[in-house]
């Protein structure tokens, strides 16, 4: 029987001249396995969002059986989180049922524990890493229960282990009887499927048996690209090479908590012309082992190394660009540089055809339109563009087809011809063996190494100094943290109040604060805002920067009352010149609006330290439950408080992610003069808002698919 039928579909996004879908007819029975593939921007993805709902056909029509609940994994992890707890995240699709709380619980626990993230269940979502998201967008499908499972890209970003694991649990559920639709450059995640459609621009090329693709060796290679070549590891050999980086027993913690993840006691050598891949589980520290060797983060111990900076390709491939074209993205970063004319031009076609974009195709393509493959290659090219001797890629292979990967490793190999030094992440064991040497890291400590550094002169290398920045992208962090409601290991008085009275008590202090009068009344309700601030474990030494900071505006607008605001009859007047009259009244009045601003600032701290996101959800429902009897939809302004509080952090990582490549690139002010440092922020601000409305449109569709009506 068809579940799924698909008719003569045709799709074109908005000022694309050709089309994403190009007249697509397929059927997909009941319990299928099918694997989607091709090349990137072959329209995988959107034939996927096609079927979900979330896109209208131009033409065509899509037709699918009744009581049949779909649940899809999309590409980007991040765009599936709709809450900021992992556990809230996970629970989401199930409230939206309309399930008893104990079945949520269940499906809860079950879905966390499929994903092995059941030790996470209280983290927030943001400082998960990107294949722990990856697994956490999987558990909050996992607990809909569907009957059909669509999966872009669901195990692109995690270890050989969790993979395992979880194409494990996929072929369980097929064997169950669920529908899965695989969205895949992966040829063992093929070999599950009995059912392999092809697609190459917007075309079926391909639809049929398994066996029959099996048999086909040139559709074979076609998705899985020719095999890399694996390096003999015992015979690496750098006594000739000279280091270009070094670590010296460095360490590094994103916070002071016990549950802080990092690295600890780092040392290793890297050598001019080598290739190294970083191995390991998912949140084992790789990603900060980069970071640290790209001056983004300031830890303990020494890094040396051959340049000032190193280049560096990070994960988030979106917040790399900046330009609207693609070729001007690439050309942003020699430009910073101050590199010109035929040079720059130069630079940025051989930086284009190294990253697989080439420049003829790919030049004049928008950078927002390119699929997420094309990005990700458009995102090393502008690296490539530095023309660093020092080259670090953060998964650089994630999400790209078999053709492309190829390419880019052998990218490497051609970068590490010329002399450059290539450090490089990558959950795929061929690409480790492709490497001239493997650094294996487990929680944040080396636990195996391909190669023994051996103790030799370090010539012409410099101790590594963090970016200035370094210093913001931490405030960020901690921002990011506490809108996300970080847990506290050591819980403040009002902190272990039941969340409802939490509410309440903040509601009374903070209406307080505001209808204090007279003065000696407004100080009054300052002493208990103060009293509640160290209830509630918010340090006097965070309030105090927080007053002086707007203190010169409380100056300003008291001011002004001075001015406007009329004296009493009779009144004393200490002072007078033209419109400007000192009274007494006049100086109470401005003694009150300072006090009663303070004791605001002071109980919205207190509160939003001891009442994180959850506990501030949990609250409000129980607060306006009664609310309920009148019919007054309170679960959609719970939604909104709830989307707020995941939005905001999400693009406080956005910024923290395009800061970091703007310092990477030479931009954010690094450049001299007044104007130029003016220039420079505008490439900040551009992307920013064009994540905010892409979040936007991501969460809208998360919340769809998780049900919520």
């Amino acid at each position: 029987m068809n579940l799924i039928s698909v008719q003569n579909v045709k799709y074109k996004y908005p000022q694309s001249s050709s089309y994403a879908v190009d007249n697509v007819s397929l059927e997909i029975e009941k319990g299928a396995y099918v694997a989607i593939v091709g090349y990137n921007g072959s329209g995988k993805s959107t034939l996927a969002r096609l079927i979900c709902g979330l896109d209208e056909p131009e033409s065509g029509k899509i037709e699918i059986t009744e009581n049949n609940r779909i649940g899809i994994i999309f590409q980007s992890p991040k765009d599936q989180l709709v809450s900021g707890l992992v556990q809230r995240d996970t629970a989401f699709g199930p409230q939206n049922l309309g399930l008893p709380p104990g079945e949520i619980e269940l499906r809860t626990i079950e879905s966390l524990n499929i994903v092995d993230m059941l030790d996470r269940a209280e983290s927030s979502t943001s400082a998960l890493s990107l294949g722990q998201t990856q697994k956490i967008a999987l558990s909050g499908v996992i607990s809909l229960l569907p009957e059909i499972y669509i999966l872009d890209e669901a195990v692109s970003m995690l270890d050989p282990e969790s993979r395992k694991d979880i194409l494990d649990f996929i072929r369980y559920r097929h064997k169950c009887g669920n529908t899965i639709i695989q969205i895949t450059h992966d040829i063992d995640v093929v070999e599950e499927a009995d059912t392999v459609i092809g697609m190459e621009n917007g075309k079926i090329i391909f639809y049929g048996t398994k066996s029959s693709f099996m048999a086909d060796k040139e559709k074979v290679a076609w998705i899985q690209g020719p095999v890399l070549e694996e390096k003999d590891k015992s015979k690496t050999d750098f006594s000739n090479s000279p280091v270009s980086l070094s670590f010296d027993k460095v360490s590094f913690k994103y916070d002071q908590s016990p549950a802080s993840k990092g690295v600890s006691d780092i040392s290793f050598k890297l050598y001019q012309g080598s290739i190294t891949a970083l191995t390991g589980p998912s949140g084992s520290g790789k990603s900060t082992i980069l970071e640290l060797c790209a001056g983004l983060l300031q830890g303990e111990g020494k890094i040396y190394c051959k340049e000032q900076k190193a280049a560096f390709a990070q994960q988030n491939a979106k917040a790399a660009l900046f330009e609207n074209f693609a070729a001007d993205d690439v050309a942003y970063g020699p430009r910073n540089k101050g590199v010109t004319g035929k040079e720059l031009v130069s630079r940025v076609k051989k930086s284009m055809e190294l990253a697989c974009i080439p420049y003829e195709e790919f030049g004049e393509r928008m950078t927002f339109g390119l699929s997420g493959g094309e990005q990700r290659r458009l995102s090393i090219a502008g690296i490539l563009a530095l023309d660093t001797d020092v080259i670090l890629f953060d998964e650089p292979t994630a999400g790209i087809d078999g053709k492309r990967r190829y390419e880019v490793m052998n990218m490497m190999r051609s970068l590490a011809a010329e002399g450059k030094t290539i450090l490089f992440s990558t959950h795929h064991p061929d690409e480790a063996a492709f490497a001239d040497r493997e650094i294996c890291i487990k929680d944040g400590k080396i636990i195996s190494d391909s190669y023994k550094d051996e103790e030799k002169k370090e010539e012409g290398v410099v101790e590594l100094e963090a970016y200035p920045s370094a210093g913001l992208l931490k405030g960020l962090r901690s921002l990011s943290a506490s809108l996300s409601g970080h847990k506290r290991s050591d819980l403040s008085p009002i902190e272990h109040l039941p969340p409802l009275i939490r509410i309440l008590l903040f509601l009374f202090f903070f209406v307080f604060a505001l209808a204090a009068r007279p003065w000696y009344i407004t100080a009054i309700a300052l002493l208990l805002a103060l009293v509640y601030c160290k209830l509630a474990g918010f340090s006097y030494k965070r309030l105090l920067p927080a007053i002086l900071k707007i203190l010169p505006f409380l100056l300003f607008f008291s001011i002004f009352q001075l001015i406007f605001r009329p004296a009493l009859p009779d009144e004393v007047q200490f002072t007078s010149w033209k419109y400007l009259t000192i009274t007494p009244s006049k100086l109470f009045l401005c003694l009150e609006s300072i006090l009663r601003t303070i004791s605001a600032l002071s109980c919205i701290s207190a509160f939003f330290v001891s009442t994180p996101e959850y506990d501030l959800i949990d609250g409000l429902k129980k607060l306006l439950q009664p609310l309920n009897l009148i019919k007054i939809p309170v679960r959609y302004f719970i939604l909104i408080v709830e989307i707020i509080f995941r939005f905001i952090p999400l693009l406080v990582d956005e910024a923290s992610s395009i800061i970091k490549t703007q310092l990477i690139r030479g931009g954010l002010g690094q450049q001299k003069g007044k104007m130029a440092r003016i220039k420079a922020i505008i490439p900040l601000i551009v992307p920013l808002v064009i994540q905010t409305i892409k979040r936007s449109e991501s969460l809208a569709d998360a919340i769809t698919m998780r049900y919520f009506k």
